[in-house]
């Protein structure tokens, strides 16, 4: 694994304050090893090159998890979901202006595009009423394998199949079904036997909901913690501050 630092501001005249983004350049076979200790994949290169980040990670348990819906249905109607490879055919399905859309409507910066970097390990997740071609929302998702999986493969050639983990990078609808179809994801994921399914970062009071399934846990940077009212006391600790002399001082131990 190779560390990168991203030095971004730094404070010493009037406070001691040094802010910078970890991330790590990593091996096929650490991966397994990286995902267990917090790291997730960037969804955009460095230097051409698929680069990790470290955060307040977030993932569900699917050893423990349960349903929070008993059927998959929005205004009586089946809600239906399919799997498409992550290339330039997305963009014919309509799925960036449902992403513009949806962000317009959430009033969240569209910080980044989820349609310009393409990995192996990209999916989609296309949520639809009545037919495929009726979409009503997607995720995009990362694939995380198992160690063992991935040499074996690389020895007979082969792509692995099992997965360690899968990550949600962005959801985006044009209707009100994130819960319902998170639900579905994290369903899907379990009947596929997926250890467990991540979230993304948990940051600030609209990551909250994060804490909604059973099975949830929270990277603090040492361990994986269960401790929801603590995650939900940092995320609304996260929206209060607004100043850097307000951060100098924290922690969450």
């Amino acid at each position: 694994m190779e560390l990168i630092f991203d030095h971004v501001l730094g404070k010493q005249e009037d406070q001691d304050l040094v802010i910078c983004r970890p991330m790590a350049i990593v091996q096929p076979e650490e991966e397994d090893d990286a995902v267990e200790q917090g790291w997730l994949a960037l969804d955009h290169d460095y230097k051409n090159k698929e680069v990790w980040y470290q955060s307040r990670s977030t993932r569900i348990d699917l050893r423990k998890y349960e349903p929070r819906f008993r059927k998959f249905e929005h205004n009586g109607k089946p809600l239906g979901m399919k799997t498409i490879e992550a290339n330039e055919m997305v963009s014919l399905l309509g799925l960036p202006k449902i992403y513009r859309q949806y962000m317009k409507d959430k009033k969240f910066g569209a910080d980044y595009d989820p349609f310009r970097f393409y990995h192996d390990r990209d999916r989609f997740l296309i949520f639809y009423i009545d037919s495929p071609d009726n979409i009503v929302g997607f995720t995009k998702q990362k694939y995380y394998k198992y160690q063992e999986d991935i040499l074996t493969a690389q020895a007979q050639e082969e792509r692995p199949t099992m997965l360690q983990g899968v990550e949600s990078v962005i959801h985006a609808n044009s209707i009100p079904i994130s819960a319902l179809s998170l639900d579905m994801e994290l369903t899907w994921a379990q009947e596929n036997c997926v250890s467990h399914y991540y979230l993304g970062s948990g940051y600030e009071k609209s990551s909250e909901y994060k804490a909604s399934w059973k099975g949830f846990e929270w990277w603090t940077g040492t361990e994986w913690s269960t401790d929801k009212k603590l995650y939900k006391k940092l995320c609304r600790r996260d929206s209060r501050l607004t100043l850097f002399s307000d951060v100098e001082n924290l922690s969450h131990l």
